[in-house]
């Protein structure tokens, strides 16, 4: 089984918990795919995008100031800003 447990945390306690296929990290420098059998660690001081794809679609969530951390299945953040993009914001065009 590939399927990855996800945490997404501020310090105000857990903003989002599921479970995910795949996960794509979006930074200013590019974007990464998280393998699930490979532990990892990454910081992400600016805002990154993080995308999750699950089996009922997707979920898109905005980070600020976040660390994260892949170990035996389970990958948490811990970010001072966590907002959930809508569906609807990523079909907007560019201004």
């Amino acid at each position: 089984m590939n399927d990855l447990t996800v945490e997404l945390s501020t310090a105000n306690g857990l903003f989002f918990s599921g479970t995910a296929s795949s996960i794509e990290v979006r930074t200013e420098d590019g974007s990464i795919l998280i393998n699930p059998h490979e532990e990892c660690h990454l910081n992400m001081l600016h805002a990154t995008e993080i995308t999750l794809h699950m089996a009922d679609g997707h979920c898109v969530f905005e980070l600020e100031n976040a660390v994260a951390g892949l170990k035996a299945g389970l990958f948490t953040v811990l970010a001072e800003r966590i907002r959930r993009v809508e569906p609807e914001a990523l079909a907007e065009p560019a201004p």
